[in-house]
């Protein structure tokens, strides 16, 4: 089996030259499948990150939990560690820790107050394993989260097993293109 950062390389490239069309199909259909699920339809606040230009598309997930007067929060890390920060649309940007975009506002949200959080990552598998991109926020965030935790997957993210360590987290549902 090929080592974590292997993968990570191999995933992005993956990633990278997808074919859009096919790439824009997966990504409506994944949508509906994720406005589909009891854990969507009954939060409050969605916790969902900026995504980059390789990633699912994550703008139409916060618009539409906006539509539905959900409370938004996207990652920012603050000395070394993760925080969910709510946006709205007036919110600014900037290019944070890893050149992840993040917000430029300081009203910080309790964990406890998440609803559903939809964990990104580069590869995943049906079972819940999923291949983050390397700095571990997530598993450290994860290993003291107790609500609902979903990912979408893409098809070229979906593989049949992954590499894990000891402190791997996995995600309760993987909702991933067919």
């Amino acid at each position: 089996m090929q080592t974590k950062s292997e993968l990570r390389i191999q995933q992005k490239a993956a990633l990278a030259r997808e074919n859009l069309m096919k790439r824009k199909r997966e990504e409506e259909q994944l949508y509906a499948l994720l406005f589909q699920t009891p854990e969507w339809q009954s939060a409050d606040s969605i916790a969902v990150t900026l995504s980059m230009e390789f990633e699912l598309n994550t703008s139409p997930i916060i618009i539409k939990a906006w539509e539905k007067s959900k409370r938004v929060l996207v990652p920012k890390i603050i000395n070394h560690k993760m925080i969910f920060v709510e946006i709205d649309s007036n919110t600014r940007y900037q290019t944070g820790m890893l050149n992840i975009r993040e917000p430029l506002i300081d009203n910080y949200q309790a964990v406890e107050q998440l609803d559903l959080v939809i964990v990104p990552g580069l590869a995943f598998t049906v079972s819940g394993k999923r291949l983050g991109f390397g700095a571990g926020y997530y598993d450290r965030f994860l290993e003291h989260y107790a609500g609902h935790t979903i990912s979408v997957a893409l098809s070229t993210q979906l593989l049949d097993d992954l590499p894990t360590e000891n402190h791997d987290q996995t995600v309760q549902r993987i909702l991933y293109a067919k």
